[in-house]
């Protein structure tokens, strides 16, 4: 029989749990065999051991006991009857063989039990002695073990990994004991002094450690926006890309004996404009050095060159995510401001280039007439859009193909809300359906730059898209290093096309919805879009937008008189965006102001007019230092209790006699309620009982202020002034 077959036998007998002396095959199962391979470490040791021994080994020992059997039958030797009770018959025989085997075994077995038993009494005296010794924290011997088999910590010669933070710094000593590890000695955990000193440095490492793990600078920027899927890309642009419509009048009629021709044509040309755009920026040595000694020298360690190149790569490319992020709200909001007006100040990203709505607005009621609906409301956004598909758009419109129906993401959500309002309980009713109820051929496309303005379209799949010059060059910078300095700048072109809106066969005749291939509500939008003026203009023109920056291109603060290029109808929003140069916009002949007087304009100030019959009256308007003011609520004279259910701040009046005020009532816990003094004439006064808990009794003498705060029970002062 095979040698290895004989030597691996035991071991897979144990492995395995079978008695190799029952002489049965063996059946392992897929799980056994994959057992025993893993145990053998080689792959397909099971089955062939199984093999083996079911073809060999099994047999030979049928093929012995034959032999046995067949021998004793020669000799006439009869088999042994089987003992009973438990004993042996007296004419038992033993083999020879069998009877050594028996006696070598006994032996062996009473061996093994003897050693174990003495094993046994001595591990028992060991562990009544180690009971009896007193604990000692500090090891008799030092362990000494192989560092080959350990894993390698790398270091420097005073930190640990080399990362030059105080937490794996050397001088500690439980740092030092990873070093002295490695060299083949484990110190015990005694070593180390457990005082205040070390306490505190652990606990400092601890958050340092913590500090420096978070090993992520966060972005803040959140870019929210995307470019429409189907608006195609047309490179190569360098200037303008113009395309033609043409729109047909009627050419059919009834027979007549005169030749009666009335092919009336127009070709409707829309020159789409290219804008460029540039990225500059710049960095001196010292800003880019001061990272040496901040925390950012854990994720930018370029030791002491002064230009840090991976900590600019990096900045530059957080700065072209902005970039993109710029490009795609300009690409939808932005107006156009010309850059001569600020030569030498760097533009507003949002006035470099006209964007989709501004294209709109150019081309509203010149070639396309926009229809005049409800304002859009999370109550009524539904039934306007649902009406508008069905009776206001032509039918040989409303039937074509690939419509898309350009929304915000609000009035997207507003429409859903109202059509599960009024179809959610119908069988069919599918919540996620991108399509406006019953008409599969159109599409709504959800624009984020367009939430907040009430603004729809609709219009072919293929009619509007972006113009560029060469792929991908809003992303080449150029890099100059000199003196220590970094300069770094990209120039790309970028604009949006339309193919046509529509138009009147005669320019001189209205428009109307039959020749138009754009549609729209009628809402104002980029209100809140504004550009510059020029320097120290009395007269801005509204030719180029009707929402206009005043101020901040001033050199002196200058009067405003009238506005150039208005018209009818027109709503001019004006905003303030300098606190030095601020304009006063004069009431006079031309402009009529809600109050009879100028307004002398702060920073943040907004203002709105409206033109009417060739002047600009006031609408509305905005007072920054204002804006943020609680309402104020006067209380009548002699009135001793104010009602919360008004306000929060109350303002007492001229009494007619001595007055104390006792309560403010429905007051809600924790809220502060003030009491403005607002006359001297008998003035109101707090005293510190009751309902309210002062350090003094209040007089609201005119001007005095006192802000108490609700606890549930008392108005207890939080100030006085």
């Amino acid at each position: 029989m095979k040698k290895w077959f004989m030597k691996v036998l035991p071991m897979v007998a144990a492995i395995m749990g079978f008695d190799p002396e029952a002489n049965e095959p063996l059946d392992f199962s897929a799980e056994d065999m994959q057992k025993l391979n893993t145990q053998a470490k080689q792959e397909g040791f099971a089955e062939a051991f199984m093999k083996f021994y079911n073809e060999e080994h099994v047999t030979a020992n049928e093929d012995a006991l034959k032999a046995y059997a067949h021998f004793m039958k020669e000799q006439n030797i009869k088999p042994a009857a089987a003992a009973e009770n438990g004993e042996a018959q007296e004419d038992e025989v033993i083999p020879v063989a069998d009877e050594k085997s028996a006696t070598a075994a006994l032996q062996a077995l009473v061996k093994t039990a003897d050693g174990l038993v003495k094993t046994n009494a001595q591990l028992a005296a060991d562990n009544k002695k180690l009971k009896e010794l007193p604990e000692d924290d500090v090891p008799e011997a030092v362990i000494q073990f192989d560092p080959k088999k350990t894993n390698t910590v790398k270091h420097s010669a005073t930190h640990l990994f080399a990362s030059n933070q105080s937490y794996d710094s050397l001088d500690r000593s439980w740092n030092k004991n990873v070093i002295d590890a490695q060299n083949g000695i484990i110190k015990p955990s005694a070593s180390t002094v457990w005082d205040k000193v070390n306490i505190d440095k652990l606990n400092s490492d601890l958050g340092a450690y913590a500090r420096r793990n978070a090993t992520e600078i966060m972005d803040l920027l959140m870019d929210g926006y995307d470019i429409p899927a189907h608006w195609s890309v047309v490179s190569n642009i360098q200037d303008q890309y113009v395309f033609s419509s043409i729109v047909s009048g009627q050419i059919t009629q009834s027979f007549k004996k005169a030749f009666l021709p009335k092919n009336k044509q127009r070709f409707i040309p829309v020159l789409n404009k290219i804008f460029d755009k540039q990225i500059d920026g710049s960095w001196q040595s010292s800003e880019l050095k001061s990272i040496e000694k901040s925390w950012l020298n854990m994720f930018f360690n370029e030791g002491s060159t002064p230009y840090k190149d991976s900590f600019s790569l990096y900045l530059i490319e957080k700065l072209l995510n902005q970039a993109r992020k710029e490009d795609k709200i300009s690409i939808f909001k932005g107006v156009y401001s010309n850059p001569e007006l600020q030569p030498t100040v760097a533009g507003d990203f949002i006035n470099s280039m006209n964007g989709f709505l501004k294209l709109v607005n150019d081309h509203k009621n010149v070639d396309y007439k926009p229809h005049a609906l409800a304002a859009l409301t999370s109550t009524n956004t539904y039934s306007v859009i649902k009406s508008w598909l069905e009776n206001d758009i032509p039918l040989d419109v409303r039937n074509q193909p690939g419509l898309k129906l350009g929304v915000g993401n609000d009035v997207h959500r507003w429409y859903i809300e109202g059509r599960e309002t009024a179809k959610g309980l119908m069988p069919n009713y599918d919540k996620n359906a991108m399509n406006p109820e019953d008409f599969m051929n159109i599409e709504f496309v959800k624009h984020p730059q367009l939430e907040g303005s009430g603004f729809i379209y609709l219009t072919m799949e293929d009619n509007i898209g972006l113009m560029i010059d060469r792929a991908g060059e809003e992303s080449l910078l150029t890099i100059e290093k000199k003196q220590r300095a970094i300069d770094f700048f990209a120039d790309w072109k970028l604009g949006v096309f339309f193919k046509g809106f529509g138009g009147a066969v005669d320019s001189t005749d209205p428009l109307n919805y039959d020749n138009q291939i754009f549609f729209s509500n009628d809402v104002v939008v980029l209100k809140d879009t504004y550009v510059p003026i020029g320097v120290n203009d009395a007269t801005p023109s509204l030719s180029e937008h009707y929402a206009l920056k005043v101020g901040g291109n001033n050199a002196v603060a200058t009067n405003i008189t009238n506005f150039d290029d208005a018209v009818a109808g027109q709503v001019v929003y004006l905003y303030c965006d300098d606190a030095t140069n601020a304009p006063t916009i004069k009431n006079n002949a031309n402009i009529v102001l809600a109050t009879g007087a100028d307004f002398v304009m702060a920073k943040g100030d907004k203002l709105t007019l409206l033109y009417s019959n060739s002047k600009f009256i006031e609408f509305s308007r905005t007072v920054a230092s204002e804006a943020a003011l609680e309402t104020k609520v006067t209380i009548a004279a002699d009135a001793t209790t104010a009602d919360a259910a008004d306000g929060t701040w109350f303002v007492t009046s001229a009494n007619t006699q001595a007055t104390a005020f006792t309560n403010i009532a429905n007051a809600i816990v924790d809220e502060v309620y003030t009491i403005e003094g607002g006359s001297a004439t008998d003035s109101t006064t707090i005293a510190s009982s009751g309902n309210f808990l002062l350090s003094a009794t209040f007089t609201a003498s005119a001007g005095a202020i006192l802000k108490v705060k609700y606890n549930g029970s008392k108005f207890v002062e939080q100030s006085r002034a």
